[in-house]
């Protein structure tokens, strides 16, 4: 008789087992297939209206990001940096967590950036000023 209950004891532990590891292998897969996303699948973008900030747009366009994140990731931002501007940032967005002020130069040909709460500042190039902005906003620099 003991040895009955200890054989069905066996059998239902490995059963358990055997359940609980196919939960696992669910759950590795869901997590693959997360991980085949990209890390963010939108950016959100905010343009000033007077005191306060409107929804502009929310790109989730791939390679709209894509080009974003480029930008983002390949500029040399200055760091440790406490920037003081003359006005609240023109757009915001966001993306991984991270809220991005952009303020237009007085030149209107280049884009000056702080990664807000990270205390990095960045001015962009003409170019990727351009591309920046016509991606975030729609329009032309």
């Amino acid at each position: 008789m003991k040895k009955q209950l200890f054989l069905i004891f066996c059998i239902g532990i490995s059963l358990a087992g055997c359940n609980q590891e196919e939960s696992i292998n669910l759950t590795k897969e869901e997590q693959t297939e997360a991980s085949h996303e990209k890390p963010s699948e939108k950016i959100i973008v905010k343009e000033r209206q007077g005191d306060e900030f409107t929804s502009l747009k929310e790109l989730v366009n791939s390679d709209e990001i894509k080009t974003v994140v480029e930008i983002i990731k390949k500029s040399e931002w200055e760091e440790n940096i406490m920037v003081s501007m003359e006005h609240p940032p023109d757009y915001r967005f966001i993306w991984e967590s991270v809220n991005y002020a952009l303020w237009i130069t007085p030149n209107r040909d280049r884009l000056e950036i702080v990664a807000e709460g990270q205390s990095k500042y960045i001015k962009l190039p003409i170019k990727d000023s351009e591309n920046l902005y016509k991606i975030l906003t729609g329009k032309e620099l």
